[in-house]
């Protein structure tokens, strides 16, 4: 059976992808609108299915002529082993689309990719996935030893204020809009984002946590999630106070995990390159270093410039 259209809504009924954490809000409608905001462009569904023995979902969407999943790599997803027939079907239909494309594909072991130093290769990540479902002593035992410290200590005259659909006050969004503007100066993303943002937090898909000293503004972090998974979005902080509050970002992470425990299933905290085509800004290097400290179960992906072909397939990605 060649590859049959399906509408994003229809891909939401299968549980692999509404249940799925890399996929579940990449579906949300939500999301999805907040996406076409960022790249201020609309994303026309091309999402396709085969449903031979093995029931395979392609969600894909098309704009400026290049094929995605709202700005994200293509990724296939199969109830069980893609046969080879099923895998030719794939790349043949592939084949027929003449654009710029990228394909993401989990990986077990990374260093035979790596080893061989392969062209189509674009970027190679772990993602960290911290398990909601244990418990609060769990997860805290498999941070780093700093990690643990650092969320233990407690600074004089400093609130961490969780802010949800509860007690979200009007245009708040903005207050964290502003400071990332006056701490990056310059605006990074058009105020239509923030509002979208701000929808997310009235229909009980985002919350913010303001850090504050003595009721100056520290800090603001926005968060996504929904029953599968809480991704860490954005976080904007006035450097003046690191010096003073070493912990702000552990904190704030560990005020975040403890409020969606029980809400959501897995909090996704970012990735880490293993390997990048590009190089990577040193403030992005710190970052990851800082992420490294929440360890969780860590899913290996890699970022190809094209459809690799059975062979390649067999070898680096399932070999």
């Amino acid at each position: 059976m060649f590859p049959k259209e399906i509408k994003i809504e229809d891909l939401l009924k299968f549980k692999e992808v509404s249940e799925n954490k890399y996929y579940s809000h990449l579906v949300d409608p939500l999301y999805m609108k907040y996406q076409e905001l960022y790249y201020e462009t609309v994303f026309i569904n091309k999402s396709v299915f085969l449903n031979n023995d093995n029931l395979i979902l392609i969600p894909i969407t098309l704009n400026n002529k290049k094929y995605s999943f709202y700005g994200n790599p293509i990724k296939i997803i199969s109830e069980n082993y893609l046969s080879k027939i099923d895998y030719l079907q794939i790349q043949k239909y592939f084949k027929e689309i003449k654009s710029e494309k990228l394909f993401i594909f989990q990986v077990k072991d990374e260093n035979n990719l790596l080893n061989n130093n392969l062209d189509q290769v674009e970027q190679i990540f772990y993602e960290i996935n911290i398990d909601l479902q244990e418990s609060i002593d769990q997860i805290k035992s498999n941070f780093s030893s700093n990690t643990r410290n650092e969320i233990k200590k407690n600074y004089e005259d400093i609130k961490y204020e969780i802010i949800d659909v509860k007690n979200y006050k009007k245009n708040q969004i903005f207050e964290m809009m502003k400071l990332h503007i006056k701490i990056s100066g310059k605006k990074t993303r058009t105020e239509e984002t923030w509002k979208q943002n701000e929808k997310m937090i009235l229909n009980n898909r985002g919350f913010l946590i303001k850090v504050t000293l003595k009721d100056k503004l520290v800090s603001y972090s926005f968060f996504f999630y929904n029953n599968v998974t809480c991704r860490y979005f954005s976080s904007v902080s006035n450097r003046e106070y690191y010096k003073k509050i070493r912990n702000i970002h552990h904190k704030t992470l560990w005020t975040a995990i403890n409020f969606v425990k029980g809400k959501s299933k897995f909090f996704n905290v970012g990735i880490i390159n293993i390997f990048n085509k590009y190089d990577i800004s040193e403030k992005e290097k710190n970052i990851e270093k800082f992420k490294k400290k929440f360890k969780g179960k860590n899913s290996k992906f890699v970022v190809l410039n094209s459809f690799p072909n059975y062979n390649f397939y067999k070898k680096f990605i399932i070999g």
